[in-house]
C-alpha cells in the first residue's frame, strides 16, 4: 500500500493529494464505527430489557458517533478526492486502546465488579501479560481444559478478543483508509530544538508531537484530531508545521467534500 501512495522519499504522491492524516483519536472513533452501516432493528425479534432499549436510544443520539460513521460511509462507498491516511503511530495507539477496552469489558462482565474500570493501564498490562504467559505455558492443554464440542477454550477466546487482529483491521477496521509507512522519517537533535521543542514547552504530549511531525513529513494537507492539545496549539500546527487542523467530524466531512 505504501509503495502505491508514497514516493521513495516517503512523501505522499501528488495524485493522492489533498490528504488527511488521522491521529489515534480519530482512528479509534473510526474503528468503533465499523459495522455502523448495519441498521439496528427498531423492534428486535427477541424482546430486550428496557435498560438496553434506553441505552440504544442514547447511542443513536450520539452526534460524534453518527458523524464519524458518516465519514466511514463516504470513504468506503463513494469516490472521494481526498486521501485519508494512518501511520504506524496511530495503529500502535489503537492497539493499546483496544486491548485495554476489550479486557475491561470482558472482566467486568465476568466478575460483575465495576472496580475493574478503575484499574490503571499498568495494572491492565500486568493482567494481559498473565494471559500471554498462560497461553505460552499452554496451561489449558496441561490441565486438559477444552472448549465446548472441541471449540476454542476460554483463554484462547480472551486472547483473541483483546488482540487486535491485523487481517480484520485491513479488511474492515481500516477500510477506506490508506496505511502508510514512515519512510526516511527522522528527528535529529537540531530538529528537536525547533518545532517539537515549542510543542513540548506548551505541554503537548510526545505522541501528539510525533503525529504532527509525521504528518508534516508525509506532506499531508490536513491533520485530523479530536484531542484538545491540538486545538490549543492550532496556530503553531498551521503556521509551523504547515498543516490545516481538522478538530471535529464536521471539519473532516467538509474537507472530504472539497
Amino acid at each position: 500500500m505504501s509503495s502505491e501512495i508514497l514516493t521513495k522519499q516517503g512523501r505522499i504522491k501528488k495524485r493522492f493529494q489533498p490528504s488527511i492524516y488521522f491521529d489515534s483519536s480519530v482512528l479509534i472513533d473510526y474503528w468503533i464505527t465499523e459495522g455502523a452501516d448495519v441498521d439496528i432493528p427498531d423492534e428486535p425479534c427477541i424482546p430486550e430489557r428496557p435498560l438496553l432499549s434506553a441505552a440504544r436510544d442514547i447511542l443513536r443520539s450520539d452526534v460524534r458517533f453518527s458523524k464519524v460513521a458518516e465519514i466511514r460511509k463516504k470513504l468506503v462507498s463513494t469516490d472521494v478526492k481526498v486521501s485519508c491516511v494512518i501511520s504506524p503511530l496511530a495503529i500502535i495507539e489503537l492497539t493499546e486502546w483496544h486491548a485495554e477496552a476489550k479486557f475491561k469489558n470482558i472482566a467486568a462482565e465476568a466478575s460483575g465488579v465495576l472496580s475493574i474500570q478503575r484499574k490503571s493501564k499498568k495494572e491492565i498490562g500486568s493482567l494481559l501479560s498473565e494471559v500471554l504467559e498462560k497461553r505460552k505455558r499452554k496451561e489449558e492443554v496441561k490441565n486438559n481444559i477444552k472448549g465446548p464440542y472441541g471449540s476454542s477454550t476460554g483463554l484462547e477466546v480472551l486472547h483473541a478478543e483483546t488482540w487486535l487482529n491485523p487481517s480484520f483491521a485491513k479488511a474492515h477496521g481500516f477500510n477506506g483508509l490508506f496505511e502508510v509507512d514512515l519512510i526516511n522519517f527522522k528527528l535529529d537533535i537540531p530538529q528537536t530544538f525547533d518545532l517539537p521543542f515549542l510543542f513540548a514547552y506548551l505541554q503537548m504530549g510526545l505522541a501528539d508531537i510525533l503525529h504532527v511531525m509525521a504528518a508534516r513529513h508525509l506532506g499531508c494537507t490536513y491533520i485530523a484530531s479530536f484531542d484538545s492539545d491540538y486545538s490549543r496549539n492550532k496556530k503553531h500546527i498551521e503556521e509551523g508545521a504547515k498543516l490545516k487542523l481538522l478538530s471535529s467530524p464536521e471539519d473532516i466531512l467538509k474537507a472530504i467534500a472539497g
